[in-house]
């Protein structure tokens, strides 16, 4: 008797268990939208890797209007939107899939297979083709975004971490985040045009591999000027940022900067590139015509990206390791705020609305999005975008797309 009531017992508090599970996740559900009454400029994509989606946020309201879902396990890396706003590309890492998102409908469209673990990725202007970093196996999938499907992988690669396209789709530069070089692919011929040499660690891990090789920091990304006629390619083991010459494929200048750079941010007029150096916590200035440091500002613990706003007269920092975000002003260079956003906080990185008033700044640690007005550095917050946002991408964004 007492077996059988202890059962009834755990019966019904188990039944009010699963009754409060649905309802606290029907509650978490954002109702489905329609997107295609909306300027596809006007929203933002927030890559929420825990969760398997993307949250899409209203500029107008600050609201999230609906949450893509990428389904299970696809713990993605990055997305952005193809030139015509019509899709959505996701990396899907978890499952080692390329996604092609119908926004209209919102629903996946293609599940391309591609190497291990894709993260980062470019696209073509013409939005014919995606070239597709996967980290793991040190391969690079040629995606026919037409056609649906990989048409190429290439191999030979270490860890390709950034991709740039050429304006006028004839070269896409790769970096290796495990190799101390960036690549060009002919993207005509689709073979591997030029293998470019950064810095002049892989001299030295020649003579002692055990040191330079075991915990290897390489190129990041490869940052293109915004006329596209130079790249700026950040080394991490050697301290170096080597200018490439997209012409010639010749490595024209090399430039010391501060300690573990990360990589190189360009302003949107041209005239500056900032390379974040984690390894000292300095932001290094780098004029474009000049092509030497001008200036070395103060950063803070750990890096992840740098924001334009205002025409670009204002660079916003952001730091993981000082849950911070510190504004500096691009004429005088001198630091003009440092935002708090928190305690504890993992602050990922951000996009720019296309008319630069705007950032909104993804925080894994909470499952935020924070916005920051540029004219006034007023911050406000938006809660439940998602579990684990990471990736943050506007089309027409006043800061080049970028991931970490």
């Amino acid at each position: 008797m007492f077996t059988k009531r202890v059962f009834l017992i755990l019966s019904v508090f188990y039944i009010a268990f699963l009754s409060l599970s649905w309802v606290w996740a029907e509650e978490q559900k954002t109702p489905e939208t329609n997107l295609a009454s909306y300027d596809p400029k006007t929203l933002v994509f927030v890559t929420n890797r825990d969760s398997s989606d993307v949250a899409v946020i209203d500029t107008k309201t600050d609201k999230v209007i609906t949450r893509i879902s990428l389904e299970a396990f696809a713990n993605s890396h990055m997305a952005m939107l193809t030139n015509d706003g019509k899709k959505m590309l996701v990396s899907a890492t978890g499952r080692d899939q390329f996604l092609i998102v119908d926004l209209a409908t919102q629903k996946i469209e293609k599940m391309i297979k591609t190497g291990q673990s894709p993260e980062h990725f470019d696209i073509t202007i013409d939005d014919q083709l995606a070239y597709v970093g996967n980290m793991q196996d040190s391969t690079v999938s040629v995606v026919d975004l037409k056609e649906g499907k990989e048409v190429k992988r290439m191999a030979g690669f270490f860890e390709p971490h950034g991709f740039s396209v050429l304006p006028g789709n004839s070269k896409v530069y790769v970096s290796n985040f495990g190799a101390h070089e960036v690549r060009a692919i002919d993207i005509p011929s689709q073979q591997i045009a030029k293998r470019l040499a950064i810095g002049d660690v892989h001299h030295a891990a020649i003579r002692d591999p055990e040191r330079y090789m075991s915990e290897l920091k390489g190129i990041a990304n490869p940052t293109m000027t915004i006329d596209g006629r130079f790249i700026y390619a950040a080394d991490g083991d050697s301290g170096a940022v080597g200018i490439i010459d997209t012409r010639t494929d010749r490595v024209i200048k090399t430039i010391k900067v501060g300690d573990a750079p990360w990589r190189a941010y360009a302003s949107p007029d041209g005239l500056f590139m900032l390379v974040l150096n984690n390894g000292d916590a300095t932001i290094s200035v780098i004029n474009t015509k000049r092509q030497e440091v001008v200036t070395t500002l103060k950063g803070g613990i750990e890096m992840t990206g740098v924001n334009f706003a205002q025409d670009g007269k204002k660079a916003y920092i952001i730091s993981r390791g000082d849950s911070a975000v510190y504004v500096y002003d691009m004429n005088s260079f001198k630091m003009v705020n440092r935002l708090k956003i928190g305690t504890n906080l993992a602050l990922e990185t951000a996009a720019t609305t296309a008319d630069g008033t705007k950032i909104y700044l993804a925080s894994s640690t909470d499952d935020s999005v924070y916005i920051i007005d540029s004219a006034s550095d007023q911050v406000k917050r938006i809660a439940n975008v998602g579990r684990f946002p990471w990736g943050v991408t506007i089309l027409g964004s006043a800061s080049p797309n970028y991931c970490h």
